[in-house]
Parts: C-alpha cells; structure tokens; sequence
C-alpha cells in the first residue's frame, strides 16, 4: 500500500515536501487554509492600455546560483527554467540627489562591483568600493566568532555610509525585516550569504515567476483548498486532520509545513514541540506594490532595478524594487515598484496591492532551537515532522525551506536523490550550507 501523507500549507517547503513524497510512490494531500496555493497567492496580473497582458510576484524572487542552488536544481528537475537578470543599484537621500549607482564588471565567471563613469569619481562611490573590499577580506574574520552583525559593525569601525547607506538597506533586502532585528543576527551566515550575491555570479530568475514553480511542484497532488486545520488526532488506524467543517484521514504521516508560530492545532502531547517551535523569532512588515515615482531616483537616468533611500542621519530608510527590467511580461508595462515597510504611503490611486507577511529571523539561539528539533525528529516512531525556511541553518528563505523539506522527506525514508544537498551533506556532516524579498 501507498504511504498516505498530509502536508499542511503550500508555501515553498510545502509544495517541495509533497512533490519529493509523491515521486516516491507516497499519496499526498496538501491541505491549504487560502484559496490559492500559498506560494503564489499574492501574485498580481496586471494589462497595459494595450491590452498586454503580465504579472508580478509579490515578493519578486531573483536568486544566486550560489546561494539558492538547492531551489535551482529542484527548478531544473521540474522543468522549469531560469534566465540572467541585472540588478543594479541607486543610493539617494530622502527628496534629494542620488548619491551612489552600482554596475557590474564580470571578469571570468565572476562580477566585480563597479559604478558608472559619472558616478565613479565621486567620493561617496570611492567609500562604497572601499567598504566592499574591506568587507570581503575581514569576512573570513568571523568565521565560528559568535559575533552578531551589529558586534562586528563596532569590532570593525565599519564607514557608516557604507554600512548604513548601503549595506543594511541590502540585508533589508534579503531578509525583509527591520534593523534592529538585522543587528542581532550571527554575522557569519549573513556576511557569508552577501558575499556570494555581491561577489559571485549574475542573479538568476525563474521563467513564468513564482507561480511556474508552484504549478510544477503541486501537479499530481490531492489539493483541499480553503481548508485551516485546527485539530490533529492520533488514532491506532492512523492520523485524522480536523477543520471548522471537514475532516481528513486517516494519513501515516503529516507534515506541517507552515509557520512555526502557527500549529496551534497541535494536541497536548505535543507540547514539548510546541513550546519549541513556539520559540523560533518571526518579524513583519509590509509590501507594498504601486506605480507611485516617489520611489525612484529624482532623475530618470538614475532608475535602478533596485532603489534606496535615506536620511542623511541614518536614522531612516526604505528599498523600492522597479520590477519592470527584472520581468520581461511586464518590460513595457508602466512602471510598476515594490517597496518594504515605506516611510510614507504610496498615493491611494496608484496602488497594486499592499501585502502583510511575517517572516522567520534568526538570533543568536536559532542553531540550538534547530539541533533540537532534528532530535525530535528522530524520536522512535515519529510520524508528525515540521519543516519550513525557519527549519534549516542558514538565512530563512526558499533555499532553507527546500533544505527543510529534504531533511524530512528522508526521515520518511524516501531519497530525493539532489545532488546539491548529498555534498552539503557529504562535506559538512550535516546540512549547513549558505542558503536574496528580491531573493526570498
């Protein structure tokens, strides 16, 4: 008989998780509380004038090969494929001039940052290739140092015009979380996962976007939409999943691939994991997608796939993403933007949508709190895992969702046979590795 297997939520490690147990002869049923698959709920499809029609993930995803080669290789094995894109920057300060515009010089297979000519000469552009030379060699510094990314900040007197005027508004990037929350995390892993999207090869995204993915990996799987699980009950015939007006069953194992601040419908004795997973730090904030200028470079000339903005204080700042020269169904749409948590309000009129997410961070007990589960894990007839970005090492994003889902989909006894996680797995003796909103 077929393993019958529930995955609860179809985000990123969701959607792995079931993809990887159905090509191992299981019969899986993802269980989703939206209306959509949660991958790509909140893409947006929008028409031009002239009835051309695109659309935009909310958030964009563009990816590192050397950073996301895990996401890539599944992307690869579903068939969906993956073209260059340049994403250049633009520094201003809030309602003044632009200060600072990245390019890239590529020697060999890697790319250097560089400015253009005008900018070049510049000092402020002289502090921003100085502070990445710096950065670069004293990161093999904090390599096992424990040193959070606000310690090594002091440790190194770091120029605060490239730290805070460019640096940071980066991590923002990535991470999508407030500064803060980016102050606490272990330097070594965000230093690290930096150094490959700034130092290696050109960014990577998917064809179709966020949503050819999601289309891939949910193919063959029993779909139950609209479905918010608030009870799971453990039988001798099996695991029963309960909903305010349906019940599921009964399954051999279920995977709970949503946040790890949402499995409330976990029995009593559950509660050591509970408490656990409980204790795995989320920020939030909101994404904005508008059609608003405000958000660009006050000259044309100086728009940049991606935009950021400041006080001269370093006391406030914002990113905005122009998304149309990342994606092609949209090149000669008008402008289209998303910007994280703005200072101000994008006009009414020109909104898209606007978008509340809560994401995983990581502080300075995330690798205890992940060691700990892997041992629950590994408890004698366990038949309940959790995966998702919080629950593999690295920065929580879609690579360490599908890590995740990988190390469950093992304890399963299934073998997804990918390459990029046996020599991680072979050179580490556990899953550690590197795993950019433009990148999450």
């Amino acid at each position: 008989m077929k393993n019958r297997i529930a995955v609860i939520g179809s985000g990123m490690a969701g959607l792995a998780a079931g993809w990887m147990c159905r090509e191992g002869g299981a019969e899986v049923t993802i269980l989703e509380a939206l209306a959509n698959r949660g991958m790509d709920s909140h893409t947006q499809f929008l028409n031009d004038e002239g009835g051309e029609s695109g659309y935009v993930d909310l958030p964009l995803r563009v990816m590192s090969p050397h950073a996301w080669p895990t996401v890539l290789e599944l992307c690869e094995k579903v068939g969906v494929q993956t073209f260059e894109v340049d994403t250049t920057v633009a520094c201003s300060w809030l309602n003044a001039e632009t200060w600072f515009r990245s390019s890239k010089l590529q020697f060999g297979s890697r790319m250097i940052p560089w400015a253009p000519l005008n900018y070049l000469l510049r000092p402020e552009t002289y502090r921003m290739l100085l502070g990445f030379i710096r950065l670069s060699r004293s990161v093999p510094e904090v390599q096992d140092s424990g040193l959070t990314l606000k310690e090594f900040a002091d440790q190194h007197r770091t120029d605060p015009l490239f730290w805070k005027g460019l640096l940071y508004p980066i991590l923002t990037t990535i991470c999508t979380c407030d500064e803060k929350t980016l102050d606490q995390w272990p330097a070594q892993q965000i230093l690290d996962l930096l150094q490959t999207i700034v130092f290696g090869a050109r960014l990577l995204r998917l064809q179709g976007g966020t949503k050819a993915l999601a289309e891939k990996l949910g193919e063959g799987l029993n779909w139950q939409n609209g479905i918010r699980v608030d009870k799971l009950v453990e039988k001798s015939s099996g695991i029963f999943l309960h909903s305010k007006n349906a019940g599921f069953g009964p399954f051999d194992y279920v995977i709970c691939a949503v946040q790890a601040n949402q499995l409330d419908f976990l029995p009593e004795q559950y509660a050591r994991e509970s408490q656990l997973l409980n204790s795995f730090p989320y920020d939030s904030g909101t994404l904005w997608a508008h059609r608003d200028v405000r958000f660009m470079p006050e000259r044309k000339q100086d728009w940049s796939p991606l935009h950021y903005q400041m006080d001269k204080e370093f006391r406030q700042s914002m990113f905005s993403v122009w998304v149309n020269p990342i994606e092609p169904t949209i090149s000669h749409h008008q402008p289209v933007f998303q910007t994280w948590d703005p200072l101000f309000e994008p006009e009414s009129e020109k909104v898209i949508a606007a978008v509340t997410m809560e994401r995983a961070v990581i502080n300075q007990d995330s690798q205890n709190l992940l060691r700990e589960l892997d041992l629950l894990h590994k408890l004698p007839s366990r038949n309940v895992f959790f995966c998702g970005s919080y629950a593999a090492p690295g920065v929580p994003l879609l690579e360490s969702a599908v890590r995740s889902a990988i190390k469950v989909v093992r304890h399963l006894g299934f073998d997804p046979s990918m390459k990029q996680m046996v020599e991680i797995h072979g050179s580490h003796g556990s899953i550690e590795g590197t795993s950019s909103h433009l990148a999450a």
